[in-house]
């Protein structure tokens, strides 16, 4: 999930959390004003709704008490309703924690080479999901909706209303992955990288990208090698990569 949505929902859950806290504050309040009325009548306002039967006070001490405990209701729901955002709130800080730990590692130790292929799948993939939208969308005029379920799937239905934001969107995700995973490899291997220089990114045959080259660490050297299959057609780019130990 990108950094700026989770910041997005920790500021919604948050407005949610003091929303909550202020309208239990203002219950609390009116109950007081309640419980002062009963008080006035000579009655106990956590007692019974029915401590003044059989006098000329019970419809209205019956009624307040009514009033409290319907207002200590409201407070009870709101209180586990916050308990509840906490816990989502936990959950989003902690996958934020997560993804800035991710960015921060992106950013100190991924390498040009690396950087550049994110850039180059994103571009290359975009393009390919592209054209695949639309020859969904042609094979769905054609063939009509029931035989473009059997031949393409309910995904491939769904694919035919996906927006150029939501498909950049995937792909940036997809291709943040694509690096993260490549430099963990290479670290299980590597161990702390001192080299990055012997890894370089080459544009392949049919113009894609390609990393190639030898990582060097303190524990260790990995060779980093690159197939690419698909690209074509409305076919996606798949980019294997070898991670070896030298």
């Amino acid at each position: 999930m990108k950094i700026s949505t989770l910041k997005d929902r920790i500021e919604k859950k948050a407005n949610t959390i003091e929303r909550k806290q202020n309208t239990i504050a203002k219950k609390m309040a009116q109950i007081e004003k309640k419980a002062s009325k009963v008080r006035a009548y000579g009655y106990d306002p956590e007692g019974s709704r029915y401590q003044a039967a059989e006098t000329e006070d019970h419809d209205t001490i019956y009624w307040l008490m009514c009033d409290i405990e319907n207002l200590k209701d409201d407070i009870k729901r709101n209180e586990d309703q916050i308990e509840e955002c906490k816990a989502t709130l936990e959950k989003y800080e902690k996958q934020l924690a997560g993804e800035l730990e991710k960015e921060a590692t992106f950013i100190k130790e991924v390498p040009q080479a690396m950087k550049d292929c994110e850039a180059m799948l994103i571009e290359e993939w975009d393009d390919s999901d592209k054209r695949r939208r639309e020859f969904y969308k042609e094979q769905e005029k054609e063939l009509g909706y029931r035989e473009f379920i059997k031949e393409y799937k309910a995904s491939g239905y769904q694919f035919i209303f996906a927006t150029d934001e939501q498909i950049h969107n995937n792909n940036v995700k997809d291709a943040r992955a694509f690096v993260l995973d490549l430099l963990n490899r290479v670290k299980e291997i590597t161990g702390e990288v001192t080299d990055w220089s012997g890894v370089r990114l080459t544009v392949g045959n049919q113009g894609f990208p390609v990393l190639n080259g030898n990582v060097i660490g303190k524990e260790g050297t990995a060779e980093v090698e690159s197939i690419y299959a698909g690209g074509y057609n409305i076919q996606k780019l798949h980019i294997r990569t070898l991670v070896k130990a030298i």
